[in-house]
């Protein structure tokens, strides 16, 4: 098998080889030496083997990491690559039984985990040892090579001193249960589940006729309506497009932001609005407003954004 770390389609990946530990000047403090003495390597105890990544929770998983390899996936349900990947990366974390974290990160959401990793392209993996993020490759990929990606992983964790094991507990509380959706919310997110964006659209529209200040309900009718929109377009093809037209440029904002790319979705919108007549201004400006609904409310990039907005229309 061809080396994966060289292969083309791992724009990005690290050369896990520079990351080894230099050769210890006194053989007494050799790290790899000491995890050959016979010693047991040590045990963490944990709830799972993976968990969903907050700002509120990060820093727990940076902790993980002093002692074993944490698996980052940021991933998006509503893309068939993602899904595809993160069954792939549960899967690999279960058969290391307690060798390797996974946490998942979910881009719809976490938009400032994301600014922070530096991430602009949904799915992407990355690994962090002793707190320090590696970016390991973009999309998705074949099983066996991400088998072998982290059994190297996992020998540059070994030579590191990163040799411990997760071994599950009961011994930790129980997590407060999940408020429970309405009949609106919980149709729509069945609808979203199976991939039926239109039926989620008209059960959020529902759920506003109801209740027009429904913040969960505005954010999910545009979601559901970004994936209506981008649902049978080529990504590849739209990203890689210069828009001539507005909506040229609405398609290609529509996909920037469906990958998590918001900031240049965002500047799409409004390179065209600069350039455009009143009536096409409205447009875009609807079309830009129903994309901020999505982000976070205290996001720079909306901020930001916004202030560009104004700018242009005053």
């Amino acid at each position: 098998m061809a080396d994966f770390l060289s292969k083309a389609s791992l724009a990005g990946a690290v050369d896990l080889s520079s990351l080894r530990k230099p050769a210890a000047a006194n053989p007494n403090t050799d790290t790899q030496g000491q995890a050959t003495s016979g010693a047991a390597p040590p045990v963490l105890k944990v709830p799972d083997l993976t968990a969903l990544g907050t700002e509120s929770n990060i820093k727990n998983f940076v902790t993980i990491s002093q002692s074993v390899p944490v698996l980052i996936d940021f991933f998006a349900d509503y893309l068939a690559e993602s899904k595809s990947l993160s069954e792939k990366l549960k899967n690999i974390v279960t058969a290391l039984g307690g060798k390797v974290f996974l946490l998942r990160i979910d881009t719809a959401t976490q938009t400032q985990i994301i600014q922070a990793f530096g991430v602009t392209e949904v799915p992407t993996t990355l690994a962090m040892l002793k707190g320090q993020p590696i970016p390991l490759f973009q999309g998705d990929q074949p099983e066996p090579a991400i088998q072998e990606l982290i059994a190297k992983l996992l020998q540059v964790a070994a030579e590191n001193g990163v040799t411990a094991t997760l071994e599950l507990s009961a011994d930790f509380p129980t997590p407060t249960p999940e408020p429970q959706l309405s009949a609106k919310h919980q149709a729509a997110f069945d609808a979203m589940e199976s991939g039926d964006f239109e039926a989620a659209v008209s059960a959020y529209q529902a759920a506003l006729l109801e209740s027009p200040a429904d913040k969960l309900a505005v954010a999910g009718l545009a979601q559901a309506k970004l994936l209506v929109r981008t649902k049978d377009i080529d990504i590849d093809a739209v990203l890689a497009s210069e828009p001539n037209t507005v909506e040229q440029a609405k398609l290609k904002a529509d996909a920037q932001v469906a990958i998590g790319q918001t900031a240049p979705g965002y500047k799409t919108i409004l390179d065209m609005f600069a350039i455009s007549d009143k009536d096409q201004r409205e447009d875009l400006r609807r079309h830009l407003l129903e994309l901020f609904d999505l982000a976070q409310p205290d996001a720079p990039e909306l901020a930001n954004a916004r202030r560009a907005l104004a700018a242009l229309l005053y």
